[in-house]
């Protein structure tokens, strides 16, 4: 019985490593992914919400002294259309509210 040749013999070790490779890989997209991008979801939100809070209150409070600046009856003059622009939104949550 003579010895197989180099071309009969099976590559085994590179088919085992592929194959434990590629099941590697199918749980890494199935499990590691979407936590990846549920996880930079989050934070992106997290930092968007931390910088556009105190970015819209000092737009508003500048909108104020802007106003109050540009319209000479004093400041209450300043807060009654933003007080009507504020309740009307609110007016519009409340009605969309889920009881």
């Amino acid at each position: 019985m003579a010895l197989p040749t180099e071309e009969e013999t099976p590559d085994w070790p590179v088919q085992a490593t592929e194959a434990i490779v590629g099941f590697v890989d199918n749980v890494k997209n199935k499990t590691t992914k979407p936590a990846t991008q549920a996880t930079r979801g989050l934070v992106y939100g997290i930092v968007i919400i931390a910088l556009g809070v105190p970015a819209l209150i000092m737009l508003l409070a500048g909108l104020v002294h802007l106003l109050n600046y540009a319209i000479p009856y004093g400041v209450w003059l300043v807060y009654l259309p933003l007080g009507l622009i504020f309740s009307a939104i609110g007016l519009w949550a409340w009605r969309k509210r889920v009881s």
